[in-house]
């Protein structure tokens, strides 16, 4: 992009808008049964709701996956949405720029991310993990789409 000058977001080609959570992430899914049984039963937290790309969701769902569970999950999420039936933008060029501006929200404080769930928990979430798995999250970004 040439400086000074303004694009707008990419257009979702081939993907229609949709109700978004715009909160999507673990966090705000509820499960029940267990192993092979086991099933979405709820979403929950539907206070930022609004309408636009699925990529949105995906999006922050991916980016909190890399920094929870490391860089390959987060990566992997879009796959498995489009492999349960969802669509996505088709352009290459805006799945890098939702995913971008989803990670770089968490930046350069991805720490905030991991203090609830150090209290439930996960201890292994210190803030260098984060910061690392974010750094790297948006490193694989740039590889696959730049």
């Amino acid at each position: 992009m040439a400086a000074g000058r303004r694009r707008h977001p990419p257009r979702a080609a081939g993907a229609p808008g949709c109700f978004l959570h715009r909160d999507f992430h673990p966090a705000n899914v509820l499960f029940s049964g267990d192993g092979p049984h086991l099933r979405i039963s709820g979403v929950v937290d539907w206070v930022e709701t609004s309408w636009g790309p699925a990529d949105l969701d995906v999006a922050h769902c991916s980016t909190a996956l890399a920094l929870l569970h490391g860089v390959p999950a987060g990566m992997a999420f879009a796959g498995r949405y489009t492999a349960a039936g969802g669509i996505l933008a088709e352009d290459p060029g805006a799945h890098l720029y939702w995913r971008l501006l989803d990670a770089l929200a968490f930046a350069p404080d991805a720490e905030k991310v991991a203090v609830p769930w150090r209290e439930l928990g996960r201890t292994d979430l210190t803030p260098e993990v984060v910061t690392d798995r974010l750094e790297g999250y948006v490193q694989a970004l740039l590889e696959r789409y730049g």
